[in-house]
């Protein structure tokens, strides 16, 4: 089922993934010595993939929190410690992943642990339950080492759907979101150019930065991890994990002049960067809920947000000061661009709606002030997602499966894209050579021209993937 009412449409999907393309989690330390146990290296892993999405700042359960490591050595007035350092048969933490009682056992609803896995655990509370990972306050996934994450599979054995898609500057190659790996294409033939791994199990959006080459990564594994990863375009390489967080990184963007790195998550923060150097320039919290999607204005002073706490806003890109509020979707904003003068804000919802509206009243200064709306784009048959700007035009994806071609100046259908034969979830423009792709739930994406709407390429994004006769799948 597809439930755009309590998801946004791209995590629900990731959430219906088939179990059988691979193991969740990225794997936990092997027993050894307890004087050999590291809280970050070793401890740490297990409890963000087998414990945190029922002991974080959300859910709570019992009363325990588990995501960061000072609340989890925290006591409760009534239960106690969840750790006694030393004692880990008086440790509850152990306790309840030792417990033959089902009802009680941790996690619940799930299988015990592995053996392997509660002696890590045990072994660390028997030496001390030593912390090494600098700030106790921070969350256990910004400690933890970064991840080499497996492999992705050799062959699909079901299609993977498309999240995020994005054109190399020079429009040579287009970059597409599979499981644990980037898929870079041929946009005039279909053809697979390579596969570059080393990403998390999902990927949301990628970003070419204007030269060509680095490209972002932004993704993770829901309620477990988010990272945004730079890679080296032309290698693949990885050239460092500018950040993980607790849950998915949503979308990621970068400034015009490629001195800015803005991304966003479904903690509800925008984290801002500087680029090359990818170190933390800001961070704005004024979202209630997922943020979907940034957008930075052509000149890069403005940034523009899209949120499930059904809001859209406008913040100074330099200081984080938030200048504009739009609230006139009324239901969750899943996408935003700005106009090609920076001067108005196109956002998409679950309203079935694109909504124009004014950046920013010079008149208000730098004040916070109401956004005003100045249109609509309407005739969605379901929700609108993703957007992407052309040149004098808008594109958009949508559940109908449909990318439609709206102009800028004038908000009138200039064109529809057909062929995705499912729900349309990622767009992608290249106003150099013409082309723009979509990418959709069932695993295909299409290249047509904007120039005369004709298909250029279609493909399965699957490498390998064979249909129940044994044939590879186009």
């Amino acid at each position: 089922m597809r439930h755009s009412n309590l998801f946004s449409p791209p995590i629900l999907l990731l959430l219906l993934l088939p179990c059988l393309l691979a193991p969740g989690g990225a794997g936990t330390a092997a027993e050894k010595p307890a004087g050999e146990i590291s809280f970050r290296r070793d401890v740490a892993p297990i409890l963000i993939a087998r414990c945190q999405s029922c002991h974080d700042a959300k859910v709570s359960k019992g009363g325990y929190r588990l995501d960061t490591f000072e609340l989890l050595m925290r006591a409760d007035a009534k239960k106690g410690a969840a750790v006694s350092p030393g004692k880990p048969e008086a440790s509850k933490l152990h306790q309840l992943l030792i417990t033959p009682d089902a009802d009680d056992r941790m996690p619940q609803k799930a299988d015990a642990l592995p053996a392997a896995e509660i002696a890590v655990i045990k072994g660390w509370i028997a030496a001390g339950a030593k912390f090494d990972g600098g700030d106790a306050k921070l969350a256990l996934v910004e400690i933890v080492p970064s991840l080499t994450h497996p492999a992705a599979p050799v062959a699909y054995p079901a299609a993977v759907p498309v999240t995020a898609l994005a054109f190399s500057p020079e429009g040579a190659e287009l970059a597409v979101s599979g499981y644990r790996e980037i898929t870079f294409w041929n946009p005039t033939n279909g053809q697979l150019a390579r596969r570059v791994g080393n990403v998390a199990p999902r990927t949301q959006a990628l970003a070419f930065s204007p030269d060509g080459k680095t490209l972002a990564v932004a993704g993770g594994q829901p309620g477990e991890l988010g990272e945004l990863r730079l890679l080296e375009a032309a290698s693949g390489k990885l050239v460092k994990v500018v950040f993980s967080a607790a849950d998915l990184v949503l979308d990621v963007q970068f400034s015009t002049d490629g001195k800015t790195l803005a991304a966003a998550g479904a903690d509800g923060s925008i984290r801002l960067f500087n680029f090359p150097a990818a170190t933390k320039k800001l961070q704005i919290d004024n979202h209630a809920d997922w943020v979907n999607a940034v957008a930075f204005s052509p000149d890069g002073s403005l940034l523009a947000s899209a949120s499930r706490d059904k809001s859209a806003k406008v913040f100074d890109a330099v200081s984080g000061e938030i200048l504009t509020t739009y609230n006139g979707h009324g239901v969750g904003v899943f996408g935003a661009v700005f106009s090609a003068d920076g001067k108005s804000v196109f956002t998409a919802g679950q309203d079935r709606k694109i909504h124009v509206w004014l950046a920013h009243d010079a008149a208000q200064s730098r004040k916070q002030s109401d956004a005003k709306k100045q249109a609509e784009i309407t005739g969605f048959g379901k929700e609108a997602y993703r957007l992407a700007r052309g040149d004098g035009s808008l594109f958009s994806c949508s559940a109908d499966g449909l990318i439609r071609e709206h102009a800028l100046s004038d908000r009138k259908e200039r064109r529809t894209y057909l062929g995705l034969g499912d729900w349309a979830y990622a767009v992608a423009v290249h106003p150099g050579t013409k082309h723009v792709a979509g990418g959709a739930f069932n695993g295909r994406v299409c290249v047509w021209s904007s120039a005369d709407g004709k298909q250029v390429a279609t493909f399965v994004a699957s490498p390998g993937l064979v249909t129940a006769a044994g044939k590879l799948k186009d």
